[in-house]
């Protein structure tokens, strides 16, 4: 079964993308703050990435820590050097987030996932994108926040997506050539950019001789 990687800037929808393809497909939403708590579980995140450590809050925590406590990942040596705990939890995410492609039925937020499955033949890679005063008012209708609060957030949000490209992988998180499909939400509407995402993964899924 196929699976889907969604990056966003920050207030452009990609969550609310995500949830709208998981009702669609039956299929599970993994987002940062899983990643993150799994990754503390598996005790391998360092001091390095704590400015962008979010609160863990994720429905399917207890279904993916199944797949930590199992023993898959190996207990590397204590080593000193940020360069190695980059290491550690670069192999992490690879582990964990292949264990999802390989099993299919997951949509995968954030924390790279678009990057480190780039050659997994079963991932369709989304970024959605949108100018900062749409997203801006994508926040505030849609949770209801202050505009000052809602900018508050994008930049807190971008700042720490950007850390996370930089640090870790090393690449422009917003590099089109990464994804399989682009959509600008300042160009159409919401719905319009579910329906396509839905379709086009529908035809990607076709193409691996699913469905």
């Amino acid at each position: 079964m196929a699976a889907i990687a969604i990056s966003r800037q920050f207030g452009a929808g990609g969550r609310t993308l995500g949830e709208k393809l998981c009702q669609r497909f039956g299929f599970r939403l993994v987002d940062e703050f899983a990643i993150d708590e799994l990754a503390r579980k598996a005790k391998v995140k360092g001091e390095w990435l704590t400015a962008i450590e979010k609160e863990a809050s994720s429905k399917v925590l207890a279904l993916l820590s199944s797949i930590v406590s199992s023993g898959q990942f190996l207990k590397a040596p204590g080593a000193p050097g940020e360069g190695f705990e980059r290491k550690k939890y670069k192999d992490f995410l690879r582990r964990i987030m292949t264990a999802m492609a390989n099993e299919g039925g997951y949509v995968l937020l954030g924390r790279g996932s678009q990057i480190v499955l780039k050659d997994h033949p079963k991932v369709l890679r989304i970024l959605l994108v949108a100018e900062y005063e749409d997203r801006v008012t994508f926040m505030v209708q849609r949770y209801h926040l202050s505009e000052e609060e809602a900018k508050k957030i994008i930049k807190e949000k971008e700042t720490q997506r950007a850390a996370v490209a930089t640090n870790i992988f090393g690449v422009d998180i917003d590099d089109p050539r990464l994804y399989h499909l682009v959509l600008n939400l300042s160009l159409m509407p919401f719905d319009w950019a579910v329906d396509v995402a839905g379709d086009f993964f529908l035809r990607f899924r076709k193409g691996l001789g699913e469905g």
